[in-house]
């Protein structure tokens, strides 16, 4: 018997999963368990197939498109209850994770034994394109995390203070263990070639663990070791840079309570796609209340348009629509680029 899922559209359950039931493909009918909706199993194999199918494109444009990781990530969890075995979720899954580290927090350590766990069953010859993709886009966050987790740390390439400094080797450590999963896996399918460049790029994080940097007071600072505890031990250097023109400048902190300093914020990522998303969400409802109250003054002044002052209404109510007219525009500009962006 060749036994797949099937999925019943008629059955009123809050239950997704008591939807799913297995299907002989060889059988002329099957029936739902449940409500007793009679099928075609090529007809219920469908519907399950286009669930999980329907979830995955929404999971994926969350996490490429929209920049709303969390959500991404519950998503591809959601699928896997659904559908345990399903490797595109399992990947998705633990792309979201990655793309929620934040500043004080990298989720590179979880990848990394979540990875360990399912490498083997991704080690299939039919998925490993597939899979290959994934470790590229894996290895491509990372390198995304780091610049931009650097830049924010640093202000004109002097790091804002120690912390700041210590924090950055932390999380560079825990990158490159990562990337030398990545460059290992690409090994291991055969893919040398990304192998290599991955290997390139761990060589370039190490150098940048010897090399000498200067603080915002222009201090020099050099990293020594590791304790065990894997807290950097950093040393001062002999030399101070002339850094008299960054005092007229607020600087930032790791501190929460430092009131004569901003507080850096745990976002590390480009947010630009996340505004749009949402702009793109609550855009439709306000350019059309907008629009509802613009012909409601319209009628207004149509009505009393006799009536001294009543051009007033006249004007707010071409104003309103205007600015409704320019928000749909703006909304499917959003939209366009929404589809099109991808990280």
């Amino acid at each position: 018997m060749a036994m797949k899922k099937g999925y019943c559209i008629n059955c009123n359950k809050h239950d997704e999963s008591r939807r799913i039931f297995d299907v002989n493909s060889e059988m002329k009918f099957c029936y739902c368990p449940h409500c007793g909706k009679k099928y075609r199993p090529k007809i219920a194999i469908f519907n399950y197939e286009r669930t999980i199918n329907k979830y995955l494109r929404k999971s994926y444009f969350y996490l490429k498109n929209a920049g709303e990781f969390l959500l991404a990530y519950n998503l591809f969890a959601y699928v896997l209850e659904l559908e345990p075995s399903n490797r595109t979720a399992k990947y998705g899954r633990l792309l979201s994770l990655c793309y929620l580290s934040t500043l004080r927090r990298n989720r590179f350590k979880e990848v990394k034994e979540l990875l360990s766990i399912e490498k083997e069953d991704f080690h299939i010859k039919s998925t490993l394109d597939e899979y290959t993709a994934f470790l590229i886009s894996l290895n491509h966050c990372i390198d995304d995390y780091v610049t931009r987790m650097r830049r924010k740390l640093c202000f004109r390439d002097y790091f804002y203070d120690i912390d700041c400094a210590k924090l950055y080797f932390f999380h560079l450590v825990d990158a490159m263990d990562l990337k030398r999963m990545i460059a290992e896996e690409l090994s291991v399918i055969n893919v040398e070639k990304q192998s290599s460049r991955v290997q390139d790029s761990i060589k370039e994080l190490e150098n940048n663990l010897q090399l000498s940097f200067f603080t915002v007071d222009g201090q020099e600072h050099r990293l020594m070791n590791f304790a065990k505890s894997g807290e950097p031990l950093i040393v001062n250097g002999k030399k101070k840079q002339d850094t008299s023109k960054l005092e007229r400048y607020r600087m930032c902190t790791l501190e929460l309570n430092d009131k004569k300093k901003k507080t850096l914020s745990e976002s590390v990522f480009s947010e630009s796609n996340l505004k749009k998303y949402k702009f793109y969400k609550v855009s439709f409802g306000i350019s059309i209340s907008l629009l509802v109250a613009s012909v409601a003054l319209l009628v207004l002044y149509l009505v009393f348009r006799h009536v001294e002052g009543t051009l007033i209404l006249l004007i707010i109510a071409l104003a309103l629509g205007f600015v409704s007219l320019v928000l749909i525009i703006i909304r499917f500009i959003f939209r366009y680029r929404l589809k099109k962006q991808h990280q």
